[in-house]
């Protein structure tokens, strides 16, 4: 973390980004994508936004990863659930860009286990962080039809919860 912040001291916020930012906001990074239009990575989360106004706003447990590809010169952020964000930004992301993002999503997650429910599905249970430090789990538990998954998903999460001295938020 010292790092980013000693290779962020010398770096201008555009006034397009530092009009939407609260007091909380720490600005890691930013990608210009256009005139005035500009994905933004802070400590919270990640932002698109355009002509001084968040267009959109997710949570680093809202995002699964981000892709880029050089030949197509496309930005893919991909989300848990919801369509794909793809960009064509005006520059390449930088090296430095792409790890603040893969170290964003590392910490906005907690465990990652495979798992073979009842039903023969596998799955790759996964305990998030929100920004408000509220850990939840994905899959969401009623996203599975069967049952049987369904319980045995709450009886890992019970198990979980015992072990690590959590709380997870189940509410979908």
């Amino acid at each position: 973390m010292i790092n980013i912040v000693q290779r962020l001291k010398g770096r201008r916020v555009p006034d397009a980004v530092k009009a939407v930012l609260t007091s909380s906001d720490r600005v890691f990074e930013y990608l210009k994508v256009a005139e005035d239009h500009f994905l933004v990575v802070t400590m919270q989360a990640l932002m698109d936004v355009e002509s001084a106004q968040v267009k959109l706003r997710f949570g680093w447990d809202e995002v699964s990863h981000a892709r880029w590809d050089s030949e197509a010169g496309t930005l893919r952020m991909v989300f848990h659930q919801g369509d794909d964000l793809i960009l064509t930004p005006a520059e390449a992301p930088t090296h430095n860009f792409m790890d603040i993002i893969r170290e964003a999503l590392s910490e906005a997650q907690v465990f990652i286990t495979p798992l073979e429910l009842p039903s023969g599905q596998r799955v790759s249970a996964q305990i998030l962080r929100d920004d408000n430090r509220n850990l939840r789990l994905y899959p969401p538990i009623s996203s599975f039809e069967n049952l049987d998954d369904q319980r045995y998903l709450q009886s890992v999460v019970r198990e979980w919860e015992q072990k690590l001295g959590i709380v997870l938020d189940l509410e979908d």
